[in-house]
């Protein structure tokens, strides 16, 4: 592609435009996270950046996939379960190194948060269409097989309407 619509800051301003946020919406989305979860305003930039363009590309909520992080990880992109999920999304890399083959990414590339996004995100899309509603991707998610997630989808659904209350983002209904 030529340079035009193909740089970094025009991909945002697509992606912005396609989920309606304004740059003041998304600035005091990104206050809000860097208050409540001590992360620096320039990191927080570049993750929410980075959330749009994974959001845009696999039509996913990006406020939602920031609450996903938020539940996950508290936004700690060295976060690691005893169970073995790592990063910002907690993506369980044993079960899903071919997605991180894919981006070209392998050993520790689920620390590298805008590969974690990406693979993550990539898998709430998934679980969100094999399931057919935001709820029940959570609960996919999140790993539960029966009709309980043990409150993990209202904690993530919380979380998503205080940050877009915050920003004044209006959440698809």
């Amino acid at each position: 592609m030529g340079l035009l619509g193909n740089n970094r800051v025009d991909r945002i301003e697509e992606a912005m435009k396609h989920f309606k946020i304004t740059r003041t919406q998304l600035d005091a989305l990104e206050s809000y996270i860097a208050r409540k979860y001590w992360v620096g305003k320039a990191v927080v930039n570049r993750l929410v950046e980075t959330v749009l363009l994974a959001g845009r590309e696999l039509d996913v909520n990006p406020v939602l996939i920031l609450a996903v992080m938020s539940v996950e990880s508290r936004f700690n992109p060295y976060a690691e379960s005893g169970a073995g999920a790592q990063g910002l999304m907690q993506v369980m890399t044993r079960v899903h190194t071919d997605k991180f083959e894919a981006l070209g990414q392998e050993d520790d590339a689920a620390f590298h948060p805008q590969h974690n996004v990406k693979v993550g995100a990539q898998i709430l899309a998934d679980c969100i269409r094999r399931r057919g509603s935001v709820t029940n991707g959570l609960k996919c998610y999140v790993g539960a097989t029966g009709p309980n997630d043990g409150g993990y989808s209202t904690k993530v659904l919380a979380e998503q309407r205080r940050m877009a209350l915050a920003a004044k983002i209006a959440l698809p209904r």
